[in-house]
């Protein structure tokens, strides 16, 4: 009996499924059509972009003003979209401060693509999303992926939701999923979809299109295009031409030539900034080996050698602070078992983050996991309370294995914490072209000063901007160390004598 009610029950589900695929491709085809259903697409005019967890520092906005803000102008925006390679090619001038620390504002190029063999949906999602998150490519592959449909209301409107999934599977084995919402005039007005990212867990990623028009000749196009990743901006465009089918499509957009000895094209465009992405199985990278300096009584540097990013563990009467999470999960792992060899039977109750940007948020999952207390400047509370209890459903690192609710202690301009014997002071540094949530950490009896990202200059060169920035903060502070730390690991230890000089004081 029981045999044949499951037999029924499924007899049934059959043909709804059936129906709801019957019905996903007449709301494909109609959306194709309403689009003009063309074999490629160009469009232009401008746009902005942002590195993820950055600020997009350039020539009309020097210093940071939150999370994504400001955002990097592109001129002479221009991309196609060949919908039956698939590729798509983006491309623009820029003028925005160089890679390295440097804040020297130099004329550029912006340039993202996705290749046919990144396309093929098996292949990492991290690498072909931004190909399906474009209408014309989300309804390619809804078309060959078996979407399915649903019906909902979303900021007052009504939509077809069309959703599909790629062959490719997360980390977690879980499969991705990807949703476009057709208006009732069969525009496709937003596409959704998330992938795994060691800070944000499952980041959300939407990208919305409005404006809807024909350009002339049939090429509808959205004339605004916004996209934002966990809910932060992250690439615009405003469009202000377009052309269905263009005759010159493989040569839109080129890539720019590599620099003078050096193979490839330059990477560019909105990058998936640390995304697990469904990569492959990739070699374990080899064991970090920390060393330790002892600063003082109960108070350590940890490192791991060149290229390292440096922690300092302070212990306390009934716990430990450390500062900065080591850049990667391993990093982190790697110095909480440190911490705990150093300082046995007392938890990490608190961990510094000195600013927000994601190679110094990478080792912050492990932390929480160990339930930790991040202390932050305020202006980075906010990102890391969304980005940190965000569900990590498609990741398998060491806070998806042990959830937990993030703990943030945010600080405004000062905190100091001591217990009679230990005290660390903690100092907002602003206004720095870097970051607006950035804080040093003082440690007066030993007469430290832990920083991250204000590095010192080759002998014989000046400071960046960013030393000669910190510089007259840390006057007007009149802090008195003679140990200068970064996290960014020095060959030899630094003073703070070579800092006034870098800054020319």
């Amino acid at each position: 009996m029981v045999k044949k009610l499951a037999l029924v029950a499924i007899c049934l589900a059959y043909p709804s499924a059936y129906a709801m695929a019957q019905d996903a491709k007449a709301v494909i085809a109609s959306a194709q059509k309403a689009l003009g259903d063309p074999k490629a697409i160009t469009y232009s005019g401008s746009a902005r972009d942002v590195s993820f967890q950055q600020c997009g520092a350039n020539a009309t906005q020097m210093n940071c003003q939150g999370t994504h803000d400001p955002m990097r102008p592109i001129n002479n925006y221009v991309r196609v979209i060949d919908i039956t390679a698939p590729t798509s090619r983006h491309t623009g001038g820029t003028n925005n401060i160089g890679a390295g620390g440097s804040t020297t504002v130099a004329p550029g190029t912006f340039f993202a693509q996705v290749t046919p063999q990144q396309a093929d949906p098996s292949q990492p999602w991290a690498n072909s999303l931004e190909l399906y998150l474009t209408p014309w490519g989300f309804l390619k592959g809804a078309a060959e992926h078996n979407a399915t449909v649903s019906r909902r209301r979303v900021d007052g409107r009504n939509y077809n939701v069309l959703t599909w999934s790629p062959a490719v599977k997360a980390p977690s084995g879980k499969s991705y999923t990807i949703n476009g919402y057709v208006s009732d005039a069969g525009t496709v007005d937003r596409v959704e979809t998330w992938l795994g990212e060691n800070i944000m867990g499952d980041m959300h990623i939407l990208a919305t299109y409005s404006g809807w028009k024909d350009f002339g000749g049939g090429a509808m196009a959205p004339s605004k295009i916004v996209q934002t990743r966990g809910g932060w901006p992250f690439f615009e465009v405003d469009v202000t031409s377009a052309r269905a089918n263009p005759a010159d499509a493989a040569t839109l957009a080129p890539a720019p030539a590599p620099p003078a000895g050096r193979g490839g094209a330059p990477a560019g465009g909105p990058p998936p900034a640390g995304a697990a992405g469904g990569r492959g199985a990739a070699p374990a990278p080899p064991a970090l080996t920390v060393t330790t300096e002892k600063l003082g009584d109960g108070l350590y540097r940890l490192t791991t050698g060149a290229g390292s990013y440096d922690s300092i563990v302070v212990e306390f009467k009934d716990y430990i602070m450390l500062l900065e999470a080591g850049q990667s999960e391993a990093r982190a792992l790697a110095y909480i078992a440190e911490a705990k060899k150093l300082v046995p039977n007392k938890p990490i109750r608190y961990v510094l983050n000195t600013h927000p940007h994601s190679d110094h948020t990478g080792g912050l999952p492990a932390l929480v996991a160990e339930g930790s207390t991040i202390v932050t400047q305020k202006n980075n509370e906010v990102f890391f309370e969304r980005a940190l209890n965000t569900p990590r459903t498609l990741l398998t690192d060491t806070l998806a294995r042990n959830p937990k609710k993030a703990k943030i202690e945010a600080v405004s301009q000062k905190k100091v914490y001591s217990d009679g014997t230990r005290t660390i002071e903690l100092y907002h540094v602003s206004p720095v072209p870097h970051s607006n949530g950035l804080m040093v950490a003082y440690i007066p009896k030993e007469k430290i000063l832990f920083q991250g990202d204000f590095s010192l200059p080759a002998p014989g060169q000046p400071g960046n901007d960013h030393v000669k920035a910190l510089v007259p903060i840390l006057e007007k502070l009149k802090l008195d160390f003679d140990r200068y730390i970064n996290v960014h690991t020095s060959a030899t230890p630094q003073t703070k004598a070579e800092l006034w000089k870098a800054a020319g004081r």
